[in-house]
Protein backbone atom coordinates (compact mmCIF):
# COMPACT_ATOMS: atom_id res chain seq x y z
CA UNK A 1 0.00 0.00 0.00
CA UNK A 2 0.90 3.60 -0.81
CA UNK A 3 2.21 5.95 1.90
CA UNK A 4 -0.71 8.07 2.41
CA UNK A 5 1.17 11.45 1.69
CA UNK A 6 2.26 9.90 -1.39
CA UNK A 7 -1.12 8.85 -2.57
CA UNK A 8 -2.42 12.22 -1.72
CA UNK A 9 0.58 13.83 -3.65
CA UNK A 10 -0.43 11.71 -6.86
CA UNK A 11 -4.14 12.74 -5.99
CA UNK A 12 -3.09 16.55 -6.25
CA UNK A 13 -1.36 15.57 -9.36
CA UNK A 14 -3.82 13.81 -11.18
CA UNK A 15 -6.02 17.25 -10.47
CA UNK A 16 -3.86 19.86 -11.76
CA UNK A 17 -3.46 17.51 -14.68
CA UNK A 18 -7.13 17.75 -14.75
CA UNK A 19 -7.47 20.86 -14.66
CA UNK A 20 -5.17 22.15 -17.15
CA UNK A 21 -6.45 19.56 -19.58
CA UNK A 22 -9.92 21.16 -19.02
CA UNK A 23 -8.30 24.95 -19.42
CA UNK A 24 -6.63 23.90 -22.82
CA UNK A 25 -9.65 22.43 -24.25
CA UNK A 26 -11.43 25.44 -22.89
CA UNK A 27 -8.96 27.54 -24.62
CA UNK A 28 -9.33 25.53 -27.99
CA UNK A 29 -12.94 25.64 -28.03
CA UNK A 30 -13.00 29.06 -27.49
CA UNK A 31 -10.35 29.80 -30.23
CA UNK A 32 -12.70 27.90 -32.46
CA UNK A 33 -16.25 28.50 -34.23
CA UNK A 34 -17.66 26.59 -36.82
CA UNK A 35 -17.55 28.06 -40.08
CA UNK A 36 -18.68 27.82 -44.00
CA UNK A 37 -16.29 26.67 -46.17
CA UNK A 38 -16.64 27.40 -49.79
CA UNK A 39 -14.40 25.97 -52.97
CA UNK A 40 -15.19 27.93 -56.12
CA UNK A 41 -13.86 27.38 -59.74
CA UNK A 42 -13.39 31.17 -61.20
CA UNK A 43 -12.42 31.17 -65.33
CA UNK A 44 -11.67 34.37 -67.45
CA UNK A 45 -11.23 34.58 -70.87
CA UNK A 46 -11.56 37.74 -73.97
CA UNK A 47 -8.40 39.13 -72.12
CA UNK A 48 -6.00 40.84 -75.40
CA UNK A 49 -3.12 38.68 -75.31
CA UNK A 50 -3.84 36.11 -72.55
CA UNK A 51 -5.29 32.38 -72.72
CA UNK A 52 -7.72 31.83 -70.82
CA UNK A 53 -7.45 31.07 -66.82
CA UNK A 54 -8.69 28.99 -64.39
CA UNK A 55 -8.46 29.25 -60.82
CA UNK A 56 -9.42 27.62 -57.87
CA UNK A 57 -9.77 29.60 -54.51
CA UNK A 58 -11.44 28.99 -50.98
CA UNK A 59 -13.42 30.53 -48.82
CA UNK A 60 -13.70 30.53 -45.04
CA UNK A 61 -16.24 32.53 -43.06
CA UNK A 62 -16.31 32.75 -38.93
CA UNK A 63 -15.90 35.09 -36.08
CA UNK A 64 -17.47 37.84 -38.10
CA UNK A 65 -15.05 37.83 -41.06
CA UNK A 66 -14.24 36.23 -44.54
CA UNK A 67 -11.19 34.86 -45.99
CA UNK A 68 -10.91 34.27 -49.66
CA UNK A 69 -7.71 32.55 -50.33
CA UNK A 70 -6.04 31.39 -53.95
CA UNK A 71 -4.79 28.03 -54.69
CA UNK A 72 -1.75 29.11 -55.92
CA UNK A 73 1.14 29.42 -53.01
CA UNK A 74 2.21 32.53 -54.63
CA UNK A 75 -1.45 34.09 -54.91
CA UNK A 76 -3.05 36.35 -52.88
CA UNK A 77 -5.58 36.39 -50.12
CA UNK A 78 -7.56 38.67 -48.56
CA UNK A 79 -9.77 39.21 -45.32
CA UNK A 80 -12.74 41.19 -45.34
CA UNK A 81 -13.78 42.00 -41.53
CA UNK A 82 -17.38 44.48 -42.26
CA UNK A 83 -17.16 45.62 -38.54
CA UNK A 84 -14.59 47.44 -38.79
CA UNK A 85 -14.75 48.18 -42.71
CA UNK A 86 -10.83 46.44 -42.94
CA UNK A 87 -9.69 44.92 -45.94
CA UNK A 88 -6.75 43.05 -45.94
CA UNK A 89 -4.57 41.54 -48.80
CA UNK A 90 -1.91 39.83 -48.13
CA UNK A 91 0.29 38.57 -50.92
CA UNK A 92 1.78 34.92 -50.27
CA UNK A 93 4.82 35.31 -52.99
CA UNK A 94 6.41 37.95 -50.68
CA UNK A 95 4.86 37.45 -47.51
CA UNK A 96 3.50 41.17 -47.50
CA UNK A 97 -0.01 42.63 -46.27
CA UNK A 98 -1.61 46.17 -47.23
CA UNK A 99 -4.96 46.87 -45.42
CA UNK A 100 -7.45 49.50 -46.66
CA UNK A 101 -10.14 50.79 -44.08
CA UNK A 102 -13.80 51.39 -46.92
CA UNK A 103 -15.07 53.60 -44.53
CA UNK A 104 -11.54 55.99 -44.17
CA UNK A 105 -10.94 55.32 -47.48
CA UNK A 106 -14.67 57.09 -48.70
CA UNK A 107 -13.70 60.05 -46.15
CA UNK A 108 -10.52 60.37 -47.56
CA UNK A 109 -11.59 61.33 -51.32
CA UNK A 110 -12.35 64.62 -52.10
CA UNK A 111 -15.64 66.01 -52.62
CA UNK A 112 -15.60 66.39 -56.45
CA UNK A 113 -13.86 62.76 -56.51
CA UNK A 114 -16.86 60.92 -54.75
CA UNK A 115 -19.41 63.39 -56.20
CA UNK A 116 -18.19 61.81 -59.95
CA UNK A 117 -18.03 58.37 -58.56
CA UNK A 118 -21.44 58.33 -56.75
CA UNK A 119 -22.77 60.12 -60.03
CA UNK A 120 -21.26 57.28 -62.04
CA UNK A 121 -22.54 54.60 -59.89
CA UNK A 122 -25.90 56.07 -60.01
CA UNK A 123 -26.07 55.27 -63.35
CA UNK A 124 -25.77 51.62 -63.40
CA UNK A 125 -29.40 50.29 -64.46
CA UNK A 126 -29.83 46.79 -63.12
CA UNK A 127 -32.85 44.88 -64.43
CA UNK A 128 -33.22 40.63 -62.81
CA UNK A 129 -35.38 38.46 -64.93
CA UNK A 130 -36.67 35.35 -63.07
CA UNK A 131 -36.79 32.23 -65.41
CA UNK A 132 -38.69 29.17 -65.33
CA UNK A 133 -35.13 26.91 -66.40
CA UNK A 134 -33.82 24.91 -63.22
CA UNK A 135 -31.15 22.30 -63.61
CA UNK A 136 -29.14 20.57 -60.94
CA UNK A 137 -25.58 21.80 -60.42
CA UNK A 138 -22.50 20.17 -58.35
CA UNK A 139 -26.22 18.55 -56.53
CA UNK A 140 -27.95 21.88 -55.92
CA UNK A 141 -30.92 22.70 -57.05
CA UNK A 142 -30.90 25.75 -59.07
CA UNK A 143 -32.71 28.71 -61.19
CA UNK A 144 -31.62 30.33 -63.93
CA UNK A 145 -32.11 34.27 -63.48
CA UNK A 146 -30.94 36.49 -66.18
CA UNK A 147 -29.24 40.14 -64.99
CA UNK A 148 -28.44 42.89 -67.71
CA UNK A 149 -26.48 46.24 -66.09
CA UNK A 150 -26.15 49.00 -68.00
CA UNK A 151 -24.14 52.65 -67.35
CA UNK A 152 -20.37 52.73 -66.70
CA UNK A 153 -20.30 49.56 -68.50
CA UNK A 154 -22.47 46.67 -70.01
CA UNK A 155 -22.58 43.43 -68.03
CA UNK A 156 -24.77 40.30 -68.90
CA UNK A 157 -25.11 38.05 -66.43
CA UNK A 158 -26.52 34.31 -66.59
CA UNK A 159 -26.60 33.12 -62.87
CA UNK A 160 -28.20 29.66 -61.48
CA UNK A 161 -28.98 30.49 -57.80
CA UNK A 162 -30.23 27.24 -55.08
CA UNK A 163 -32.54 27.81 -51.93
CA UNK A 164 -31.21 24.98 -50.99
CA UNK A 165 -28.56 26.32 -48.63
CA UNK A 166 -29.38 28.43 -46.17
CA UNK A 167 -26.33 31.47 -46.81
CA UNK A 168 -25.85 35.00 -46.91
CA UNK A 169 -22.72 36.94 -47.90
CA UNK A 170 -24.31 40.14 -49.14
CA UNK A 171 -22.40 41.95 -45.84
CA UNK A 172 -19.34 40.84 -46.80
CA UNK A 173 -19.64 41.45 -51.07
CA UNK A 174 -21.06 44.68 -49.88
CA UNK A 175 -18.18 46.04 -48.34
CA UNK A 176 -15.74 44.36 -50.77
CA UNK A 177 -17.98 46.21 -53.54
CA UNK A 178 -19.01 49.58 -51.75
CA UNK A 179 -22.14 49.25 -52.73
CA UNK A 180 -24.24 47.97 -49.61
CA UNK A 181 -26.76 50.38 -47.54
CA UNK A 182 -23.19 51.70 -46.19
CA UNK A 183 -21.34 52.50 -49.57
CA UNK A 184 -21.25 54.99 -51.95
CA UNK A 185 -24.76 55.10 -53.18
CA UNK A 186 -25.89 54.38 -49.39
CA UNK A 187 -29.51 54.67 -48.69
CA UNK A 188 -30.12 56.77 -51.91
CA UNK A 189 -33.25 56.36 -54.51
CA UNK A 190 -30.72 55.00 -57.46
CA UNK A 191 -28.70 52.44 -54.46
CA UNK A 192 -32.19 51.24 -53.22
CA UNK A 193 -33.30 50.44 -56.07
CA UNK A 194 -30.40 48.40 -57.20
CA UNK A 195 -30.88 46.78 -54.15
CA UNK A 196 -34.18 45.25 -54.85
CA UNK A 197 -33.85 44.12 -58.17
CA UNK A 198 -30.90 41.94 -57.01
CA UNK A 199 -33.38 40.71 -54.58
CA UNK A 200 -35.24 38.63 -57.16
CA UNK A 201 -32.58 36.39 -57.26
CA UNK A 202 -33.97 33.97 -54.38
CA UNK A 203 -31.51 31.85 -53.09
CA UNK A 204 -27.67 31.34 -53.27
CA UNK A 205 -25.50 31.65 -56.41
CA UNK A 206 -24.06 28.42 -57.76
CA UNK A 207 -22.99 29.38 -61.05
CA UNK A 208 -22.41 32.57 -62.22
CA UNK A 209 -21.92 33.54 -66.11
CA UNK A 210 -20.89 37.09 -67.13
CA UNK A 211 -20.31 38.98 -70.37
CA UNK A 212 -18.34 42.55 -69.98
CA UNK A 213 -17.77 45.31 -72.72
CA UNK A 214 -15.06 47.50 -71.60
CA UNK A 215 -13.19 50.08 -73.50
CA UNK A 216 -13.96 48.05 -76.76
CA UNK A 217 -12.91 44.66 -75.04
CA UNK A 218 -15.29 41.56 -74.58
CA UNK A 219 -14.49 39.61 -71.69
CA UNK A 220 -16.41 36.53 -70.03
CA UNK A 221 -15.90 34.81 -66.95
CA UNK A 222 -17.41 32.16 -64.65
CA UNK A 223 -17.60 31.67 -61.41
CA UNK A 224 -19.05 27.87 -60.35
CA UNK A 225 -19.24 26.86 -56.51
CA UNK A 226 -18.31 23.40 -56.56
CA UNK A 227 -18.44 22.66 -52.48
CA UNK A 228 -20.07 24.07 -49.66
CA UNK A 229 -19.89 22.91 -46.25
CA UNK A 230 -19.72 23.40 -42.36
CA UNK A 231 -16.45 23.11 -40.47
CA UNK A 232 -14.65 24.35 -37.07
CA UNK A 233 -12.31 27.52 -37.77
CA UNK A 234 -9.70 28.33 -35.67
CA UNK A 235 -9.76 32.51 -35.04
CA UNK A 236 -6.28 32.61 -36.48
CA UNK A 237 -7.10 31.64 -39.74
CA UNK A 238 -8.32 35.33 -40.18
CA UNK A 239 -4.98 36.89 -38.62
CA UNK A 240 -2.27 38.12 -41.27
CA UNK A 241 0.76 35.40 -40.51
CA UNK A 242 3.20 36.85 -38.06
CA UNK A 243 6.28 36.81 -40.42
CA UNK A 244 4.24 39.09 -43.11
CA UNK A 245 5.61 42.38 -43.30
CA UNK A 246 2.85 45.38 -44.22
CA UNK A 247 3.29 47.76 -47.27
CA UNK A 248 1.99 50.91 -48.89
CA UNK A 249 -1.66 50.15 -50.74
CA UNK A 250 -1.19 49.14 -54.20
CA UNK A 251 -4.69 48.16 -55.07
CA UNK A 252 -3.31 46.53 -58.67
CA UNK A 253 -2.31 43.70 -56.39
CA UNK A 254 -5.53 43.09 -54.87
CA UNK A 255 -7.91 40.33 -55.94
CA UNK A 256 -11.40 41.19 -57.53
CA UNK A 257 -14.74 40.30 -56.87
CA UNK A 258 -14.51 37.33 -59.19
CA UNK A 259 -12.22 35.66 -56.47
CA UNK A 260 -14.48 35.40 -53.92
CA UNK A 261 -17.82 33.36 -53.96
CA UNK A 262 -20.37 35.24 -56.33
CA UNK A 263 -23.04 35.84 -53.19
CA UNK A 264 -25.22 38.93 -54.47
CA UNK A 265 -23.37 40.44 -57.61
Amino acid sequence: MKHPVLRSARFVSLGLAALLTSALCSSIALAEEEGVFIETVNRSSGLTGEAPTEEVSETFVAHGKMKVASMDPNGTDMILDPATGDMTFMNNAVKEYYSINAKSMMEGMSKPGMDQMRAMMEQTKVTVEATDETREINGWNCRKYLVAKTGMMEIEQEIWATEDVDLDLDRYTDLMSLSGPDGLLGDSEAGRAQRAEMEKIKGYPILTKSKMQLMGTNMESETEVRVIRREPMAASLFEVPADYKAREMNMPGAPSANSAPAGHP
